[in-house]
């Protein structure tokens, strides 16, 4: 009997979810679009220009999770702290710059999205060296979109 209370509780607060999350215009829809796909242009820019402008695309507080490890960057000092040494590592192996393969986003509200990206990773004859998939969910505060939340997909 407690579970089919549990399943009912769970279906109707699903129900609810669903029926009160906010819908955006198509138009709205188009737009983030465009702001989320311009976001990530801009933030694989900031690769070769290195660690202190890629913590500019991040909020602080924020949490980077890779291989397992998950990292709160309370300051954007931080967030720079941190990829130092990954793009060291990137450099280490050949990277030149990166390419988005596929980017795929789920708004989450007006301000608020969750984002995939399939990244190809390129040596300077732009050869595909390796290729990883992240998921962030952002945020739009103040006008502008930040991470909060970096998702390496582990394999």
């Amino acid at each position: 009997m407690k579970l089919i209370a549990l399943r009912h509780q769970c279906l109707v607060t699903s129900l609810f979810v669903v029926l009160t999350w906010p819908i955006l215009s198509l138009a709205e829809q188009k737009e983030m679009a465009d702001e989320i796909r311009q976001f990530f242009n801009a933030y694989n820019a900031s690769f070769e220009k290195g660690p202190e402008a890629i913590a500019e695309f991040y909020s602080a507080p924020c949490i980077t999770a890779r291989m397992g490890v998950p990292n709160l960057n309370v300051t954007r000092e931080d967030t720079a702290r941190f990829f130092g040494p990954v793009l060291e590592k990137y450099r280490a192996r050949g990277w030149a710059y990166g390419e988005i393969l596929n980017l795929e986003h789920h708004p989450l509200g007006v301000n608020s999205t969750l984002a995939t990206v399939r990244w190809a990773y390129k040596d300077k004859a732009g050869n595909t060296m390796w290729e990883w998939t992240f998921s962030y969910n952002l945020y739009k505060r103040e006008g502008s979109w930040k991470i909060l939340l970096q998702t390496m997909h582990d394999s």
